[in-house]
């Protein structure tokens, strides 16, 4: 793989994050999309400086973000940004928020960026080359039994997504009292990666949240499967991503419950 797609994308996802702090924890402007969603001026310009880049880069190359949608070329190579994952926290001063950047090569990713600004922790994995923060390895936790598992999830804001996710919080909580939701998927990917979390879940799956943790995912040795058990492809509308243990089968078993 060539070095410049992760030069480019760690210049992005810095750049960005730099840009997103200027605004944290200040009045800033937001307006609500048709599904009460947030977006805030430090979404666009993050926004910008990372498409400023990368077509600067690699002109012919296609771009799915989330605020600016798909812009579309011939290309094999698609890049999924979400240029401030966890805007909802980051709008009410909760310093859980992300950069993500993601490449994809057929529909298949072959590298991912994440950016924690407010620690500097930077994620990132290419295929078949592991995943690092920091620039250190990392791997997912060895844990395997549920009542041990830390469980994250995420879901989208129709009304059968929630009802749903509500349902398998319920039993989860009932297993043990370690559930939490979070609000950053890609950033709660990267805490399957690095061992600090279990499992990951998300009902309603948008490429841009996940393409560069699903990839961080695999790489440091985890496992993620849409909800029938099935490997995770970009055209997923589910993701269930864990350490790879017992643990995937067993949370799987109540998921499908539901």
């Amino acid at each position: 793989m060539s070095n410049k797609f992760l030069s480019v994308a760690t210049k992005a996802a810095k750049k960005a994050g730099k840009t997103i702090m200027k605004f944290y924890g200040k009045v800033i402007k937001k307006s609500y999309k048709k599904d009460r969603s947030i977006v805030t001026e430090a979404d666009l310009e993050a926004e910008k400086v990372i498409l400023d880049i990368i077509k600067k880069s690699f002109p012919n190359h296609a771009i799915l973000s989330e605020e600016a949608g798909l812009q579309d070329s011939d290309s094999d190579f698609l890049w999924c940004v979400d240029p401030l994952d966890g805007t909802t926290n980051f709008s009410m001063k909760n310093p859980f928020f992300n950069v993500s950047i993601a490449l994809l090569k057929n529909k298949e990713p072959i590298l991912g960026v994440v950016y924690y600004p407010p620690q500097d922790e930077l994620f990132h994995s290419e295929l078949g080359k592991g995943a690092y923060l920091n620039n250190k390895p990392i791997k997912v936790s060895s844990k395997n039994s549920m009542k041990a598992a830390i469980f994250t999830f995420c879901n989208s804001r129709d009304e059968e997504a929630r009802k749903k996710v509500g349902k398998i919080y319920g039993e989860l909580k009932l297993t043990n009292n370690y559930v939490r939701q979070i609000g950053s998927a890609a950033l709660e990917l990267c805490m399957v990666a690095s061992g600090r979390v279990e499992t990951f879940f998300m009902i309603g799956v948008r490429s841009w949240d996940v393409a560069a943790g699903w990839i961080m995912v695999k790489e440091a040795g985890g496992k993620t499967t849409d909800f029938n058990g099935n490997s995770f492809t970009f055209d997923s509308k589910n993701l269930l991503a864990t350490n790879g243990t017992k643990i995937h089968d067993d949370l799987l078993e109540i998921i499908k419950k539901y």
